[in-house]
């Protein structure tokens, strides 16, 4: 950290802008009021307008002059335009309504002043036992033997032996108030950091969904050239640190027994009347559902990078496909100039690239003449016996059924896979019944397709047993 790099960050970085903007008390206070507070994500303009006239109002009550004599509308352009950019604002493909979030550098100023606020007490004690955990468990990793893991883990098991007697001499081992305070302060300052990290991969996923863009938009390449670029970029993330943390974390989202172990032990959270008492606005009570939120949005923003593929390969097959009318337009018309003008050359054409097959007639072969083929005029007639029974046992899958089954899961489950739903209302019709269910998924709003093959076995109505392997189809509650 030097004299240099400090004086660039003052001048580029967002975060330090904002603390030395002149309103900067009212416009972090407002986005923390507007988002942090109320665990949003994103606010529709209409949405966040209302809020920011009425922040403005209840602020200039307290004066003789309005403070802030302007527009809500003037000032949320403000935070929006490019040399501050503290908002980002963008267009959903549901609405055409603007939506505004925060920007990263934003969310971590919010984080530090938060964490700026005197506390009723540090909790030196579970930071502690985090480091010591993540250094034993690097150390257990990477330095030790096999001998020396074996004995680690002996030692583990002495303990957890002596803590088990313990419980059975019924020793009070349970955690006091303070270490209750303690852990749950980790919890929800992690939670936070954490849902801010969202928000910076968000940000860094869509930078790179930018390049891509303007890699399509400047080339003139041809389609394979460009993809194989694009198709580099989206490796690149998937390889990289962060995206190899990201989507470890997303399998882990994905896992519904993980998911409910979780709900569970929020539930089980604030039940401890200590909890209660130190969070009564129960901040963490939503938390899974604020994680699937975060990274679906990070998720998405790589799905518009395969969209964006997508279009670029079906506007370069249009233009290729103009092409080559206009050059077989080209061609027709030099064709009728040649039938009214006899050529009087003898190379009087020629086409770049071609090369034209000449075959003497010598390279021919002989004509033979074709062998009569004799017929007996006896004609015998055969009887065949067809099987109509076909006709009537045509599959019939009742698409109103598999709709209920998945409703009736949805009610016990906030999420589960098709798999899942196979496990409790078993497919008993073959891939007939498959499809539908697929059908079914792709018209639900709250069904979507998972880039991850899984395997299910089904059994058709003959008692054939087969085995589908396809893409994860996972059901969400709305």
């Amino acid at each position: 950290m030097t004299y240099d790099y400090l004086e660039n960050l003052k001048k580029n970085h967002l975060a330090i802008q904002l603390l030395n903007a002149n309103n900067f008390s009212m416009i972090v206070a407002f986005f923390y009021e507007a988002f942090k507070s109320k665990k949003r994500q994103t606010l529709k303009e209409t949405e966040i307008l209302n809020l920011l006239d009425d922040y403005i109002y209840a602020i200039n009550e307290g004066y003789e002059e309005p403070k802030f004599p302007k527009t809500a509308k003037a000032y949320l352009d403000d935070f929006t335009q490019e040399s501050s950019n503290y908002l980002r604002k963008y267009y959903s493909y549901e609405s055409d309504e603007p939506i505004y979030e925060l920007m990263p550098d934003v969310e971590k100023l919010l984080s530090w002043v938060v964490g700026l606020k005197k506390q009723e007490f540090v909790a030196t004690e579970s930071k502690l036992k985090i480091i010591m955990t993540l250094l034993k468990e690097l150390e257990f990793e990477t330095n030790l033997s096999d001998e020396e893991r074996i004995e680690s883990l002996e030692k583990e098991k002495k303990a957890i032996d002596k803590q088990i007697e313990a419980i059975k001499r019924q020793e009070d081992l349970r955690f006091d108030t303070r270490k209750v305070k303690e852990q749950f302060m980790q919890v929800q300052a992690t939670s936070a950091e954490l849902l801010s990290d969202f928000r910076e991969i968000e940000h860094n996923f869509r930078n790179l969904n930018q390049e891509a863009k303007k890699a399509i938009a400047s080339t003139q390449n041809a389609k394979g050239e460009v993809l194989e670029k694009i198709f580099e970029i989206e490796e690149g993330i998937r390889q990289s640190n962060q995206g190899e943390s990201f989507y470890a974390f997303w399998d882990f989202l994905m896992d519904t027994e993980q998911i409910a172990h979780l709900d569970r032990l929020l539930v089980n959270l604030y039940d401890l009347e200590d909890i209660q008492s130190l969070d009564p606005q129960r901040s963490l009570e939503n938390l899974t559902y604020n994680l699937l939120s975060g990274g679906e949005n990070a998720h998405k923003v790589l799905a518009k990078l395969v969209e964006q593929l997508r279009r670029f390969i079906d506007d370069k097959v249009w233009v290729e496909n103009r092409r080559i009318l206009e050059l077989a337009y080209s061609i027709e018309q030099k064709a009728m100039d040649l039938r009214d003008k006899t050529p009087t050359l003898r190379e009087f054409f020629s086409i770049d690239g071609m090369k034209i097959s000449l075959e003497s007639i010598a390279s021919k072969r002989l004509f033979s003449p074709v062998a009569k083929e004799s017929f007996s005029h006896t004609l015998k007639e055969e009887v065949l016996e067809v099987d109509l029974t076909k006709l009537y046992s045509q599959v019939y899958v009742n698409e109103t059924e598999l709709k209920q089954n998945i409703q009736k899961l949805l009610q016990k489950k906030p999420q589960f896979t098709l798999k899942e739903l196979h496990k409790t209302y078993p497919i008993d019709k073959g891939v007939s019944e498959l499809i539908v269910y697929l059908k079914l998924a792709q018209n639900m709003d709250n069904a979507y397709l998972e880039a991850h093959k899984e395997e299910m076995f089904i059994v058709t109505e003959e008692g054939v047993k087969k085995k589908i392997i396809m893409d994860r189809v996972v059901f969400v509650r709305e």
